[in-house]
């Protein structure tokens, strides 16, 4: 348990500076740094993965992995969402979505994601191209879209965390 413990604080350490990475790389040399007009400030959204946060088909909550974990942290940029997924105690994952919902909801696939490579410990980052819509209405209402990462063994989503933000 001790072990598992520290791989996860592990990718979540490496998760976070992959991020921290990516915003550190625009952050003050894009053509606004250089014409006196001021940058529009990228904001983050987080969310906590637990398969106990699943919905089922039936609308029942529990649906997904009951010993999965994980941690979703996304930063959005104009057109860009760059993200970092970690997890634990999953089977091999298979993709990752942000999908349109509210808690206790399922949801249309939004955002498309890279899946963790493994699913005990897990990790996967990158940025991906969304609309100024989409990224404008997250960062607004995060609260009406989770994340979620998908296993063989719990198709429809086996950990899954409502987004959250913060100012």
């Amino acid at each position: 348990m001790r072990t598992r413990l520290i791989a996860l604080l592990a990718a979540l350490c490496a998760a976070a500076l992959a991020l921290a990475a990516v915003a550190a790389a625009g952050g003050g040399h894009g053509p606004a740094a250089h014409s006196g007009k001021a940058a529009k400030p990228s904001r983050a959204v987080f969310a906590l993965l637990s398969g106990r946060n699943e919905i089922g088909t039936d609308n029942r909550r529990g649906a997904g992995d009951r010993d999965g974990r994980g941690s979703f942290t996304a930063t959005v940029d104009g057109g860009q969402l760059c993200f970092g997924i970690t997890v634990a105690n999953l089977d091999m994952p298979v993709a990752a979505h942000i999908h349109k919902a509210r808690p206790n909801r399922n949801g249309d696939i939004i955002v498309p994601l890279t899946a963790p490579s493994a699913g005990d410990p897990g990790a996967s980052s990158g940025c991906v191209t969304v609309s100024g819509t989409v990224a404008r209405a997250i960062l607004r209402h995060p609260h009406d879209y989770y994340a979620n990462v998908h296993t063989i063994a719990f198709p429809a989503g086996a950990v899954r965390g409502q987004l959250f933000g913060r100012r």
